[in-house]
């Protein structure tokens, strides 16, 4: 469906003077260029990738409504009709619209409905897939609770909607996700015969959550029905900073059952006796496999499915598809481990250091290493600068070869 943006900007013109509504405007652009080589082939391609948005929010004491338009595009793909006079443009679409309101449902209750990003905790389970050129959004109902230490997110998320009128043929997901904060140790407080100044210990964060999804596979016959449980905690520790996350999956593929789990643990600690590095971090990762794939004659299926979670910001920035996504449940899942150093350099530039180990979670074979560098530097007015290359060592075969530069820029 196609935009009137004449129409779309005259009625939030009118709406902002006659309801005397608050409204923003804001706006960002981001320009990927991505290279690969392939030394076995010997073979080298590139592509530019660029992504604007304009984001409209407008504000009215509870309510409030939010647009945010995008444009994607592939430099020079020929749908865009580069450097044709009178061509066709792809015409951009909504990335997010969504209308909330507070106090509704009480005065600790804000409810969100449209389409909209929703990232959670680490965003393993749940991102907005930043990194890929379109971004994620969900389509649904969300409602948000206050509670005294944090807050419960309950979610209905309407995946396909094949039929209006036949709900057999829906994909949707139910589910919560709570955060609150729990102080198992209490400040040590100073007394009088002691110089030494009180302290006040973090406190451990802890994330909970559980959905359903529900899966037509044929009407009235067979549906997937896949539901996973998990916690995450953070702690900050003097001097170092953990967290892990740890879920697990259960339910119902045609015969066979679902049984599967997810782990991950991750400490960082700041560095003070150099200056040339701020911090080290250790990362180990697990997602459980299938080991018949397809259910086989165990009738099982063992392999952790996260379908919205986020895959380049774990494993590996080269992107490999034979270990980067996990949409189902039959696969061979992942026994990884990275270490990462973080450093400053001439005062306004960051460099980021990763490597990367990876097997399957079945037999443990190994699928390969990876070393990855990131130089980033915040730009003046609101943006940023990239630059990123991998190097991906197979097991078998020869070494491969990625790189991007990227530049942000928001106002």
């Amino acid at each position: 469906m196609r935009i009137n943006y004449l129409t779309l900007f005259l009625f939030l013109f009118i709406v902002e003077k006659v309801f005397a509504v608050n409204t923003s405007f804001s706006a960002e652009t981001r320009l990927k260029i991505k290279k690969f080589h392939n030394d076995s082939t010997s073979t080298s391609a590139s592509a530019s990738y660029l992504r604007s948005r304009l984001n409209i929010n407008l504000a009215l004491q509870n309510y409030k409504i939010y647009f945010q338009l995008q444009d994607t595009r592939l430099l020079g793909n020929q749908n865009n009709s580069p450097s044709i006079t009178g061509g066709q443009n792809p015409s951009p679409s909504f990335h997010q619209v969504f209308g909330e309101f507070n106090g509704i449902l009480g005065s600790k209750n804000k409810t969100r409905f449209g389409r909209f990003e929703m990232p959670l905790g680490n965003q393993r389970i749940f991102s907005n897939n930043n990194w890929n050129e379109s971004g994620r959004s969900f389509e649904g109902i969300t409602n948000i609770r206050k509670t005294k230490n944090g807050n419960i997110l309950f979610f209905h998320l309407i995946s396909a909607e094949l039929f209006p009128m036949n709900d057999q043929f829906d994909y949707v997901v139910n589910g919560l996700y709570g955060t609150t904060k729990l102080n198992f140790f209490k400040s040590k407080k100073q007394i009088i015969d002691s110089d030494e100044a009180p302290t006040k210990n973090s406190p451990l964060n802890l994330d909970y959550y559980y959905y359903n999804e529900d899966i037509v596979i044929t009407p009235n016959t067979n549906t997937k029905q896949r539901r996973t449980y998990g916690l995450r905690v953070f702690k900050k520790f003097r001097p170092i900073d953990f967290e892990a996350e740890f879920a697990f999956q259960n339910g119902e593929y045609y015969s066979n059952k679902i049984n599967a789990s997810l782990s991950s643990i991750n400490i960082n600690a700041p560095i003070n006796f150099t200056p040339l590095i701020e911090s080290l971090s250790f990362s180990k990762e697990y997602i459980s496999g299938d080991e018949f794939l397809l259910g086989g004659s165990d009738g099982e299926l063992t392999g952790f499915a996260k379908p919205f979670g986020a895959a380049h910001k774990f494993h590996g920035y080269y992107d490999n598809p034979i270990h980067n996504k996990f949409l189902d449940n039959s696969h061979a899942g992942l026994n990884e481990w990275f270490i990462a150093s973080n450093h400053k350099l001439f005062s306004s530039f960051n460099l980021s250091i990763k490597y990367h180990h990876f097997k399957d979670a079945i037999d443990f074979d190994v699928y390969g290493n990876e070393l990855d560098f990131i130089l980033s530097k915040k730009l003046p007015f609101g943006g940023k600068l990239i630059q990123g290359f991998s190097i991906y060592y197979p097991e078998y075969g020869e070494r491969l070869e990625s790189g991007y530069l990227m530049i942000e820029i928001k106002i």
